[in-house]
């Protein structure tokens, strides 16, 4: 449905979504909205018609939101909320109204594990419903507009597998920039000389102490977005945050959710890496701008992130150094304290270079991984997280 044809919902339609999304059932309708229930399941049918919604609550929200018939929630930190990806995956199926056994069907797993998982899905969003989980998961951006599109449009739920088939676009990290945070514009910078230096060098024309790092090199400045607990919040777009990339990496923490990303394993604790060929070095070293990821986001990344869709490697890393800087080179004008752009594509500048990093503007910190061992990554999962056992068939009694 196109969202310019969506019809105008009356007020008692907009009553009974918002009945639906705190976790109200169908057999409730009629008292929540003070009529009879014999006229509420009139109402909620005659919405899922007009709407082109399966008779399922779940889908109704979610093609309310999706289609704006009803204004979407705002977006919550993502990172606030950790589920598996095998969770993950069932919320988008809630969205689309599949029962228990079509989801079973779908994701090839046993119909008594769905409805386990289901239970788990619930309580971890702390949903009463299939229909509020859909609400919470939209505002975590699990369930999205786009997805539940792509399913009116093609009328079929035949393409629709996994939250990482849907989405095409991965989780959404700690280190991506959100819609509304600002980059500093090229004409803030310029050619000077500090006090302690001998020659000029790439600057701000109101240069602060923090804009650069421990090693003198200039970083970028962008504004953030942050909730008031100092969380990113907002719709995600293309590229990372010059300030949170770094910290993230610098720190080794997990790159979608900023937790703790080094592993406790007995004998040889280290942090989690998921690597690709592309980042890999003369002997074996791995040079990467990307941060590490904690245990509970690791299987959501190797399944969902773009970059790691054509194969990639885990590491347990036990030794890494940070070699240099993703950034954009300058040269000064002339005699002035203007500068230009060597080009407009970033590249590497390793931190030994002192003479070449005088002309940078830094973006992201990138770290060489020395020390490391290949693990299996699913293996370690189920280790984590073991799952029980499916129930046994008793004999029958004498």
């Amino acid at each position: 449905m196109n969202k310019k044809n969506v019809p105008a919902l009356t007020e008692l339609e907009r009553s009974l979504h918002r009945h639906l999304v705190d976790g109200g059932n169908l057999g409730g309708i009629g008292p929540a909205l003070g009529m009879s229930q014999r006229k509420g399941n009139l109402l909620y049918t005659d919405m899922c018609d007009l709407l082109g919604s399966p008779r399922n609550p779940a889908a109704l929200v979610a093609i309310c939101y999706a289609t704006e018939a009803v204004q979407p929630p705002d977006l919550l930190d993502p990172s606030d909320i950790a589920l598996p990806q095998e969770e993950r995956d069932l919320l988008l199926l809630f969205a689309i109204g599949l029962g228990a056994g079509e989801m079973a069907a779908r994701l090839d797993r046993k119909q008594w594990k769905v409805n386990e998982q289901a239970k788990e899905v619930l309580d971890n969003l702390q949903a009463r419903t299939r229909a509020q989980a859909v609400h919470v998961a939209w505002q975590y951006g699990i369930v999205t507009g786009r997805a539940i599109r792509e399913w009116l449009e093609t009328g079929e739920a035949g393409g629709i597998g996994t939250t990482a088939q849907l989405s095409g676009l991965g989780p959404v990290l700690y280190i991506q920039t959100r819609e509304g945070e600002v980059a500093d514009t090229p004409q803030s910078l310029c050619a000077a000389r500090g006090p302690a230096e001998a020659m000029a060098l790439l600057s701000y024309w109101d240069q602060a102490a923090d804009d650069r790092d421990k090693r003198g090199a200039l970083w970028a400045r962008a504004s953030e977005v942050l909730s008031r607990s100092g969380r990113p919040v907002g719709r995600p777009v293309q590229g990372v945050h010059p300030a949170r990339q770094p910290d993230t990496m610098r720190r080794q923490r997990c790159r979608v959710c900023f937790g703790h990303a080094r592993l406790e394993i007995p004998r040889k604790p280290g942090y989690l890496y998921l690597v690709t060929d592309n980042e890999r070095r003369p002997h074996g070293v791995y040079r990467t701008s990307e941060p590490p990821v904690c245990i509970h986001h690791a299987l959501l990344c190797a399944d969902t992130e773009p970059r790691l869709q054509s194969g990639h490697t885990a590491l347990l890393v036990t030794s890494s150094t940070e070699s240099g800087v993703l950034g954009t080179r300058y040269v000064p004008l002339g005699d002035s304290a203007n500068v230009a752009a060597v080009s407009n594509s970033q590249g590497f500048h390793p931190y030994a270079d002192r003479e070449r990093m005088r002309w940078v503007l830094a973006s992201q910190l990138v770290r060489d991984l020395t020390a490391y061992k290949i693990i299996d990554l699913r293996r370690l999962i189920r280790a984590t997280f073991p799952t029980p056992p499916a129930p046994t068939s008793r004999a029958p009694g004498p």
